[in-house]
């Protein structure tokens, strides 16, 4: 299992921090003090055959995937604005942190599952069940943070438009959406 060092964790959770602070949302501001210690550690994945299975996996592939988003508004030319973008590509998957107390993703315990599997982390069963961009979107409606439509609609969006709940969207996706889509998809290519 790819493992980060405790440098590289603080590093990039500075560098997320500082970009999220930039929005200069009292909420977001909240948010990251009370979920922060958790945020920075939280994997992405369970499997190891999956991207960002590992400690600070969720916050290592959001920067890049923010990065991703910058570079594809810049090359199509789609005026959208620098806070949208942080604000989106860093919070679409916050919701894999899990509830207010409990982590979604805890450590394997079972030996069999990791030696056979490549399974490191397994789904907390006493946090209630919810999908990832629901659980987000709980989140930040929770600590009190604005979202205008483009930006909701993209969070709901990010995990794909195979779930039945976004297939309505469908054509008429905002551009913000697409290009957190498309970030996604090239981050979890070249991982």
């Amino acid at each position: 299992m790819l493992e980060l060092d405790v440098e590289t964790i603080e590093n990039n959770w500075n560098k997320y921090e500082s970009l999220l602070t930039r929005i200069e949302d009292k909420s977001l501001i909240k948010m990251l003090n009370t979920l922060g210690s958790r945020l920075c550690i939280t994997p992405l994945s369970t499997r190891e055959s999956d991207v960002g299975c590992y400690r600070g996996g969720l916050v290592e592939k959001s920067l890049q995937i923010a990065s991703y988003m910058r570079k594809l508004n810049t090359v199509y030319d789609m005026n959208i604005s620098t806070a949208s973008i942080i604000k989106t590509g860093l919070l679409h998957d916050i919701g894999r942190i899990g509830d207010l107390e409990d982590d979604l993703l805890i450590d394997q315990d079972s030996s069999w599952h990791r030696e056979k599997l490549g399974q490191f982390f397994k789904y907390n069963e006493d946090v209630e069940k919810m999908s990832v961009s629901h659980r987000t979107l709980w989140l930040l409606q929770h600590f009190g943070i604005a979202l205008d439509r483009d930006e909701w609609v993209a969070i709901q969006l990010s995990q794909g438009s195979h779930f039945e709940e976004n297939r309505f969207y469908v054509g008429s996706e905002p551009s913000l959406a697409i290009i957190l889509q498309h970030a996604r998809s090239i981050v979890l290519h070249k991982s």
